[in-house]
Order: C-alpha cells, then structure tokens, then sequence
C-alpha cells in the first residue's frame, strides 16, 4: 500500500481591533472548522480572501464586519513547510443563507481607496518616490483616526526616466484633486513604468510589521523554477490579447511656437501583416523620456514607445500549479520573473513571465491554485 502524504490546508487567525491604531491587537481565536477557504495576493492591487462557516459555528459571533483582522495561512505538512502567512487583511461584510455564512476580507492595501487626496494639491516639479508618493503616505498614515497608523513606512524610491539616471519629476502645474490615495498609488507607479523598462511597483507587506513600501524598479530577480505541464502545470489559460492590437497611433502635441500638432506613429511591418489598425492616445504625463532636444522629440518618441507597446501582445496566463510543487511564496514572490515553457497543440510558449497574482482555495476537494503571470514591460 502506498503511503499518503498529508494534504495542503488553510486556517484562519482572526485578531481584535486596536482602538488607538485600527490594527490588529491580539489573536482572538484560529478557525479550523471553515468549509471552505480562498485567498488571493496580487502586485498593486487590492487582494481579497473569504472563508465559510456553518451557522452553528462558535466563531461566527465573535467576528465582527470592519473590526475583525484576519491572516490565512497556508500549511503543508506533506513536504515538510512550516505555517506561512499567505494573506493579511480586514473583514467586510458577511452574507448569511440559512446554512451557511460566507466572510469576505480585503487586504490592507484597499484601506487606501478609503483615504482621499487634498482638494487642488500642487506637486510642482517633485520626485515620483520620496517628494510625492512619501508625501502622500504619510498624510494617509498620520491623519486622525487613520486606518493605516498600524503600518509602517518602509522603502520609498524615486522611479528612473529611460536614461536609467535621472529621476521622473512632475511638471509645474502637476496636482491632485480629491482622489483616493489607493489610486494616486497606482497612477503613481503607472508614471513610473511609462515609457521605460522600469517595473515601479507600490505595496503593503503580508507579513508582520506590515509595512508600506514604494519600489522604483521591483522584481529584477529571475527564479530557478521552471512552468511546465504536465509535471508542475495540470492546466492553464490564456488571452493573447488580439484584439488590443493596434499599429497606428496619433496625438495631439504642442509645437515650437507653442500651438498644437498632430504627430503620427506607425509600425510599418505590422500593419503590412494585419492591416492598418488605427486609434488615438493621450500622451502620458512624466512618460519619463530624458535627453529629447526639443519636446516635440520627447513627444514623438512617446508616441513611437506607445505603438511598440501598441503591437506587443500580452499573453497573460492563469496557470493551474500543483501547490506540493510551488507552495505559495517558497522560492519566489509576486514580481519575480519565472520560466514559463508550455507546447500543446498549437500553443507553444517559451518565455519568461512576471508573477503578477496568485490565488488558492481549500475545501472538501482539496487545495488548488493559480499563478497569473504576464510578460515583462517590453524594453
């Protein structure tokens, strides 16, 4: 008879809310009874988790919605793993059926989309990082009542312009103007990958001292882990992205004399093999181009990056991963980059993707989980 290893599971820590911080203050109790358990971790986004308990259970009454903090860990005592935190957050709002109570929790990063940005707040000619992106956090942090004063602050970088030198720095007239800092944060590093190959990236940490960090250029590294069915992948899907696909772009830009010019991009080749596929695009602000001798150069060489950006194919992937083979976050981490090798019919990929999600769920069935993983920004 062949021995059967211990299954991967899921448990639930849930914490009493700190009244002075609105973090968590001490572990209140560890739910092992749930039926069911998902979670997910993703790079710049909110992730969520949600864990479902019989109406009978001795938990159910002591959680309580926007006040309750939760840590799932993941523990698989089959290939030797110690407990690990795979999600970190705060409970909403439960949704009760006559048997069931099914808990939804949100990450602490979506505590960002509750704290808004000043009413006409100039930011003239500042650094992305440390004269905005550190301005802002730590309004968001200070303020009174504040739901991230439990977080701290960790490494805040100046994102770089296409020289790799020089920092990205807003114009004279940069402001905001009443948004949540949970979208500043993400427009933030938006304006720091622009144009370049630099992968900004902003975050709240899972792990204890949860810390906010602000990253000019995350994920370098490359894993040793190679992707491949049906070994480590037992299945995967894809959308390559065609219908995205454009090969001719303008915009409006501003000429020397200061009035207003149409300025053209097309890539040639492409549109010999697809046909001419025409759109129109804003240029983005702080595109990070340094060195142009004139801004309409810097303009033109917007527009010539965005058609490049224009022709790429995505080809995001979600990946079905045996979790005994890639336990979340052993050996790699989101933003890392990993060897994705798959030939199947006519699919056929060998290349290297960011780790931009993942997500797991345990039940009666067992654990499954996914890797979404994307190709890096194009140099």
């Amino acid at each position: 008879m062949t021995a059967t290893l211990p299954q991967p599971a899921l448990y639930v820590e849930y914490w009493t809310q700190n009244s002075s911080t609105f973090g968590p203050l001490a572990l209140d109790g560890l739910i092992t009874d749930a039926l069911r358990v998902g979670w997910s971790w993703y790079s710049r986004y909110p992730s969520k988790a949600f864990f479902t308990l019989r109406q009978g259970s001795i938990h159910a009454p002591r959680l309580i919605p926007l006040k309750t903090h939760i840590r799932i860990l993941y523990a698989h005592p089959g290939i030797g793993i110690a407990p690990r935190v795979v999600f970190s957050g705060r409970l909403g709002e439960p949704d009760s059926t006559t048997d069931d109570i099914v808990w939804e929790a949100y990450s602490y990063a979506a505590d960002l989309s509750l704290s808004r940005t000043g009413y006409r707040t100039l930011y003239p000619t500042k650094k992305i990082g440390t004269e905005l992106a550190a301005i802002e956090w730590g309004l968001a942090k200070g303020q009174v009542f504040s739901l991230m004063a439990h977080i701290a602050t960790g490494t805040i970088e100046d994102p770089l312009g296409s020289d790799t030198v020089t920092p990205i720095t807003t114009d004279a007239a940069f402001g905001v103007v009443d948004v949540p800092r949970l979208l500043l944060m993400f427009d933030l590093t938006e304006i720091g990958r622009a144009n370049t190959v630099n992968n900004c990236v902003f975050e709240i940490t899972r792990n204890t001292p949860y810390t906010f960090n602000f990253w000019k250029n995350r994920g370098t590294a490359r894993t040793a882990i190679r992707l491949t069915p049906p070994a480590v992948i037992r299945d995967y899907r894809f959308s390559p992205g065609y219908r995205n696909l454009r090969n001719d772009l303008a915009t409006i830009g501003s000429s020397s004399t200061g009035g207003a010019v149409e300025i053209l991009a097309t890539d040639e080749l492409n549109a010999e093999e697809f046909g001419r596929r025409q759109d129109v695009f804003s240029i983005k602000t702080l595109s990070g181009i340094a060195g142009a001798p004139t801004e309409q150069d810097a303009q033109r060489a917007i527009t010539e990056r965005a058609v490049k950006e224009a022709v790429t194919l995505a080809r995001a992937l979600q990946l079905d991963v045996r979790s005994n083979l890639i336990p979340p976050f052993e050996g790699w981490d989101l933003e890392d980059t990993v060897r994705v090798q798959i030939k199947r019919g006519r699919d056929n990929i060998d290349a290297e993707y960011r780790i931009i999600g993942v997500r797991g769920m345990a039940g009666p069935t067992g654990y499954d989980q996914q890797l979404v993983v994307a190709l890096p920004t194009a140099a």
